[in-house]
C-alpha cells in the first residue's frame, strides 16, 4: 500500500511541475545592435589597447564574424583631470600613448565617441594596490583535457595551487584577484641516426600553451572572519607530450620535459569581478532548475545619451603581480608508488617565443677527427631557457 502511495505522490508532483510550465518567448529586437568593449589597463607597462566591436546580429547567419569599430575617438581620464588620447590603430584596436603610466589609488574612466555621435563611458574604476600568493605548491592529479583534436581524454599532470591573504586582516578591504596562466613546455632528445655510430641528432625545442579554461577568479568571502584563502587552484596542465601536439621522430632517446609556468596576478575591483564571476555562472550552465539564465555580460560602461542602447564587455583596471616558476615531477618510486611534483620559483621571463625546434649533429666516435660541417656547430639555448 505504501508503495502505491509514493507512486500516486510521484506522478501528483509531476503533474504540477507540468501545469506550472509555461513556454517563455522572449521579445528579441534583431536589428538592435551593441558595442563591445574589451579593455584593460594596469600598473606595468605599456602600451594598452581598448579594442571596440558590434554584437553580432540576432539574425546573423555566423558567430564568427566580427564587427569592428572604426572611426572612434577614445579617452581616458584620471580622477586627476589628465586626458590620455588613444590613437586608432585599426582592427577596432585604440591605443593609449606608450609613456602613460596608471597610478595606484587612482580612479580612470574611459570617454568613448562613436561616428554615429553616441557617447559612452565606464564607471571610475580605482588602481586597486598589488597583492601577491603566499605560497604555491603542486600535486599530482588525473583530470579531463582537451587533446590536439578537442576531444577530452584523461591525462596525468600537475595541479598547482596557491595560498592567498594571509596577511590581509578582516578589517581592510575584500582582497578579489584573478589569474592567468600560459605554459612553455621545453624538450630535449637525441635522435639515433639508423645505420650510424659515429653521430646523432640533438634536438631541443618549445611550446607555449594558454591554460585558463574559465575566468580564474578568488573566492568572494566577505562572511568569513578571514581573508585567507587555502588551495586556490591556479592551473593544471598534463605531462605527456601529445597533449601539446608533439609527435617526436621514432629511434630517440627518452624525452626530457620541463615545464616553466607563468601566471599574472590582477587585483580587481568590485565591477571586475562581478562581469568575470557573471562569465563562470554562464559557462557552467548545464540546464538544470536552478542554473544561472543566460544573459548580455553587462560591464561597467553605459550611453550617456541614450541610456537604453546596450553596452556589452568590460574597461578593467587592475594591478598586476607577475611569477613564474619551473615544475618539475618524478616517476613513481617503491614503496610509495606516487608523483613526486617540485614547484622552483625563477624569474619572470617576458616575451618568449612561440614555439622553436632546434637540432644539431653530435659526434661520438672519439677515434676519429669530427667532421668540419656547420651541422655539428652546438646551438645555443635560448637566453631565457630555463631548466
Amino acid at each position: 500500500m505504501i508503495h502505491y502511495k509514493n507512486i500516486s505522490l510521484f506522478v501528483l508532483l509531476m503533474f504540477t511541475f507540468i501545469g506550472c510550465t509555461e513556454i517563455y518567448t522572449p521579445k528579441i529586437d534583431s536589428s538592435a545592435s551593441a558595442l563591445v568593449v574589451k579593455g584593460l589597463i594596469t600598473d606595468g607597462a605599456g602600451p594598452f589597447t581598448i579594442n571596440l566591436s558590434k554584437a553580432t546580429l540576432f539574425t546573423s547567419d555566423s558567430i564568427y564574424i566580427t564587427n569592428y569599430v572604426l572611426g572612434a575617438k577614445l579617452t581616458v581620464n584620471d580622477n586627476e583631470n589628465h586626458a590620455f588620447p588613444l590613437t586608432d590603430a585599426g582592427n577596432g584596436n585604440y591605443i593609449l600613448p606608450t609613456a602613460f603610466k596608471a597610478i595606484i589609488g587612482y580612479s580612470y574612466k574611459l570617454n568613448i565617441v562613436t561616428t554615429d555621435g553616441n557617447i559612452y563611458e565606464s564607471n571610475p574604476e580605482i588602481l586597486q594596490s598589488p597583492l601577491t600568493y603566499d605560497s604555491i605548491r603542486g600535486f599530482y592529479s588525473n583530470e579531463s583535457y582537451l587533446n590536439p583534436d578537442n576531444n577530452p581524454v584523461t591525462v596525468n599532470g600537475a595541479d598547482i595551487r596557491v595560498d592567498l591573504f594571509k596577511s590581509v586582516s578582516n578589517s581592510d578591504s575584500i582582497p578579489l584577484c584573478r589569474f592567468t596562466s600560459e605554459i612553455t613546455t621545453q624538450y630535449y632528445f637525441t635522435y639515433f641516426v639508423p645505420d650510424s655510430t659515429s653521430w646523432h641528432w640533438y634536438y631541443f625545442g618549445w611550446q607555449n600553451y594558454a591554460l585558463d579554461k574559465n575566468e580564474n577568479i578568488t573566492d568572494d568571502n566577505s562572511l568569513t572572519t578571514s581573508h585567507f584563502i587555502k588551495n586556490h587552484p591556479l592551473c593544471f596542465f598534463p605531462f605527456e607530450m601529445v597533449s601539446y601536439s608533439f609527435v617526436p621522430p621514432v629511434s630517440v632517446s627518452p624525452i626530457v620535459a620541463r615545464y616553466y609556468l607563468r601566471f599574472n596576478q590582477y587585483t580587481i575591483d568590485r565591477d571586475s569581478y562581478n562581469f568575470y564571476k557573471g562569465a563562470n555562472n554562464q559557462l557552467a550552465a548545464s540546464g538544470k532548475i536552478f542554473d544561472p539564465v543566460t544573459a548580455q555580460l553587462y560591464g561597467n560602461m553605459k550611453c550617456l545619451n541614450n541610456p537604453s542602447k546596450i553596452v556589452l564587455g568590460l574597461f578593467e583596471v587592475s594591478s598586476v603581480t607577475q611569477s613564474a616558476c619551473v615544475v618539475n615531477y618524478e616517476f613513481p618510486v617503491y614503496p610509495n608508488n606516487t608523483y613526486s611534483i617540485s614547484v622552483q620559483k625563477v624569474s619572470y621571463i617576458d616575451n618568449i617565443p612561440s614555439s622553436g625546434v632546434y637540432r644539431y649533429k653530435v659526434w661520438t666516435d672519439f677515434g676519429s677527427p669530427q667532421p668540419k660541417d656547420s651541422a655539428f656547430n652546438v646551438i645555443p639555448y635560448p637566453i631565457w631557457w630555463t631548466h
